[in-house]
Formats: structure tokens, C-alpha cells, sequence
């Protein structure tokens, strides 16, 4: 199973339509495809995809990276009734869910912060996952880069993206360093939300992002097709398939499928043991208390004098 984050803390260069239209390209070619809305905004699923948000009283991502929902991968899943998909291909997607927002407190309060996700998906029957993550080098974040084999990093053609290529490269070394993890592939560096022709400017800073050694894959520029394709909750391979956008999201899944196998794992999860979480510990406490008791604590603590405690 082939795990990629498409990945870069500057918001708006296009990491939700670039994650969404290489996992199509990748159905296209008959691939099984596993899409995690990941980003707390959730423009994947409402936007793109057209498809709801996970309801408040179903399991979802949410509950599983914080284990209060513990049941199997499967049930987080939904399919993607709208894409045009090859034979034996499919597009799944774990879409947001309301509690994502939160996530980045909760998370941050596990001893081992990082391997949530990881642990969640590592039962998942796929070809291959695509990580959509949040405009943001957080706990979610490194959720992602820990599980993942390979990332794809969409930038704009201009010097910000220069400067945030630069501090996403050391987050990545740290959470390669942290959790002692096989070093993370950069599968490319997709130029996009560019308009035609190519600026001046723009083909300098261009310039500047080849000297980082990184590959450079197919350009995604700015077309209306992009967005009459979200409006209708459809991926624009299947839309508008011979688009500039439709042919590059398709050599972009060529180079992901090429890569496949190819990466080493991520190291494994830590030990059970390790992964002490309090909230568990006083939640098996109290139902162990409460299985016991035969309801003379319960009197005998209705009897006890009752202290005001001072404000």
C-alpha cells in the first residue's frame, strides 16, 4: 500500500485539488485508491466531492485518532459514487468530520503524538492513500509525514513558496529524527494557480525551486474547469478529461504508480505499552468501580458531610 501526503503549510497552492485529482487518475488506472480528508476545513469532501460531512453520532477520523471510536478502518469509509474508475479500481474516501477542528489540542495530549494515524489506517486494503493535509506544520501534519512513504508538495511560482518549501524540508527532518522513520520521498513539486501565459516573475521563482533537487512534475494552472468540476462534486479527470488540468493529474498518478513498492515502509508503531493515554485508564477504572460496587459505596458516600469548596 503506496501512502502519499500531499503536503505544504502555505495555504491556497492547491494541495486539496491536486490530492483529490491524482487519487481519480489513480482509479482511473484501474488502481484501488483510499483519499483522507485530513484538513479540518474538509474542502475534499464538501467542495470537491460533493460528499457530506461524517455525522456527529457515526464513527469518523475524528474519534479514531483519538480512540474514542476504536472499531475497524472499513466502517470510516465511503465511496465515491461520481468518478470514472478502471476495472478493479475504486475511490474511497474518510471524509471530515465536525470534530476535526479540536484534533490538534487532543492529539498534542498523547505521550507519543505522531503515530494516531498511522495505527488507524495500517488495516486498510488499498493500492494506494493520498493524505489531503491541512495548511499547516502541526500535530495533524506530522500525522501524515509519519505514516507516509512519499510526498507531493503543490506550490505557487513565486518567492513565499520558496521560503515555505525551505521550513516544510526541517519539519520533515524533526519527525524523521523524532520517530527514528526511514527518510520521506519527494515524489515532486507541482506548480499551479498560475494563469497563462507564465509570467516573468513567475518562471524565475521557477527557477529558484528546481535548485532544491526536487523533481519538478506537470504544471496544474488556474482553468475554470476546476471549479465547474467542484460544483458539481465530480473530479475533473471525469468531467473535463482532456483538460490541461485532466493530463497532468493523470502523469502525476503515472509517477505515483512508478514509485510504488519502490519506497521502504514507515518504522513501526510503538508498542501498545508505550501509548498510555489517561483518559482510558479513568474511564476502565470507573466501569471496573462500577461492576463492583453493590450499591453500598454509593449509600455510604450519600452519607458522608459535604465540604464547600472555596472559590
Amino acid at each position: 500500500m503506496q501512502i502519499t501526503s500531499v503536503v505544504n503549510q502555505k495555504g491556497g497552492v492547491g494541495k486539496t485539488a491536486l490530492s483529490v485529482g491524482a487519487a481519480a487518475a489513480l482509479a482511473e488506472r484501474g488502481r484501488r485508491v483510499l483519499l483522507i480528508d485530513l484538513d479540518p476545513q474538509g474542502h475534499a469532501t464538501t467542495e470537491l466531492l460533493g460528499l457530506p460531512e461524517t455525522p456527529a453520532e457515526a464513527p469518523s477520523l475524528a474519534k479514531a485518532l483519538t480512540k474514542t471510536w476504536r472499531g475497524p478502518v472499513e466502517e470510516l469509509i465511503v465511496a465515491h459514487p461520481r468518478c470514472v474508475v478502471g476495472q478493479g479500481g475504486a475511490l474511497d474516501v474518510i471524509p471530515t468530520s465536525p470534530g476535526m477542528f479540536d484534533l490538534v489540542r487532543r492529539l498534542d495530549q498523547f505521550r507519543v503524538p505522531g503515530w494516531q494515524l498511522a495505527r488507524v489506517i495500517q488495516f486498510a486494503n488499498y493500492d494506494h492513500v493520498i493524505i489531503d493535509c491541512p495548511p499547516a506544520l502541526d500535530v495533524l501534519t506530522n500525522n501524515a509525514l509519519v505514516a507516509t512513504h512519499g510526498i507531493l508538495v503543490p506550490v505557487q511560482p513565486d518567492r513565499t513558496s520558496i521560503r515555505a518549501l525551505r521550513l516544510m524540508r526541517e519539519q520533515i527532518g524533526y519527525v524523521e529524527s523524532i520517530v527514528s522513520r526511514p527518510p520521506i520521498a519527494y515524489y515532486g513539486i507541482v506548480p499551479g494557480l498560475y494563469r497563462r501565459p507564465i509570467s516573468a516573475y513567475a518562471v524565475a521563482a521557477l527557477n529558484e525551486l528546481h535548485q532544491f533537487g526536487i523533481p519538478v512534475l506537470p504544471h496544474v494552472p488556474l482553468g475554470v474547469v476546476m471549479n465547474e468540476a467542484a460544483a458539481r462534486g465530480i473530479p475533473v479527470t471525469t468531467f473535463a478529461p482532456e483538460t490541461i488540468q485532466a493530463v497532468a493529474f493523470r502523469e502525476i498518478a503515472q509517477v505515483l504508480d512508478t514509485r510504488a513498492g519502490q519506497q521502504p515502509p514507515p518504522a513501526p508503531e510503538p508498542v501498545p505499552e508505550q501509548d498510555f493515554v489517561f483518559e482510558d485508564f479513568i474511564a476502565d477504572l470507573s466501569n471496573t468501580r462500577n461492576v463492583n460496587d453493590n450499591g453500598s459505596r454509593r449509600k455510604l458516600y450519600d452519607l458522608l458531610p459535604k465540604r464547600n469548596r472555596p472559590r
